[in-house]
């Protein structure tokens, strides 16, 4: 619990599960709490369980597709730019669902890391900083202790919701329909009861977003589907990065446009 070499590849190792299709931190005959390790590895843990929580509008989506259209969540860049020979030598990146880049490594004492962004014409996106940067070539990568390389491709819908304790925990605060421009980009956001097998039963419900690029226009197609106990009215935070401030917008469930 006081090995700085033993937190530090901890720290690592959470930062990668927080990008992986399961996150869990599991010891046998151990205490495993963020707060063993000392406080600074607490606050970083801590900062990456809250990712988790606030990506479960896009892993939890991207994971209905694995069900319901045989997509995969953690794919080889193979996948999506087989063209990009560069692309197809890195060994240690993958697409988390269709959107992240991310690029864990486990060496010590790493402030930045060099990572490949494949070819895209609508460029990629610094997950944490929102600064653009050109696809087909190499960077630096900030990878301080407290950072995990997280690229966005551009032409990209990224839903992230509130913060969490677990899963099932009732909050008000909206999604936030984070859109990537440069290209145009669609995301299906899929939710259920979220306990149960319900799902199997045809009881969910998609809510289909569009973007637009040339008429910089996002349109939130109609909901199709129900299940119990879900909100027929609620609000999201539209977010274009980029761009100063978000737009709150009132959804009942019928198309609009924005």
């Amino acid at each position: 619990y006081t090995d700085a070499a033993y937190i530090e590849r901890l720290i690592r190792w959470v930062q990668a599960g927080t990008f992986l299709p399961l996150m869990r931190v599991h010891g046998y005959m151990s205490n495993t709490e963020p707060w063993n390790y000392g406080p600074d590895a607490q606050r970083i843990i801590t900062d990456y369980i809250n990712l988790r929580y606030k990506l479960m509008p896009y892993i939890y989506s991207e994971a209905a597709q694995v069900s319901l259209a045989g997509s995969t969540i953690m794919r080889p860049f193979v996948f999506d730019f087989p063209c990009d020979e560069e692309a197809l030598k890195q060994d240690g990146s993958y697409m988390f669902g269709k959107s992240l880049l991310v690029s864990p490594f486990m060496e010590s004492g790493v402030s930045e890391w060099k990572v490949y962004l494949p070819e895209n014409q609508a460029g990629w996106y610094d997950w944490w900083s929102g600064e653009k940067v050109e696809g087909g070539r190499y960077v630096a990568a900030k990878a301080d202790i407290g950072t995990i390389p997280v690229y966005v491709k551009g032409g990209s819908i990224v839903p992230t919701g509130p913060a969490k304790q677990h899963v099932a925990e009732k909050t008000d605060g909206p999604v936030v329909i984070n859109v990537y421009p440069g290209a145009d980009a669609s995301f299906t956001l899929y939710e259920d009861e979220g306990d149960n097998y319900n799902y199997e039963k045809g009881q969910y419900s998609t809510i289909t977003f569009t973007w637009n690029n040339t008429k910089r226009q996002l349109t939130i197609g109609q909901r199709q589907g129900s299940f119990k106990d879900m909100l027929k009215e609620r609000k999201f935070n539209v977010r274009i990065v980029g761009t100063e401030g978000t737009q709150t917008v009132a959804y009942n469930g019928q198309e609009m446009t924005l």
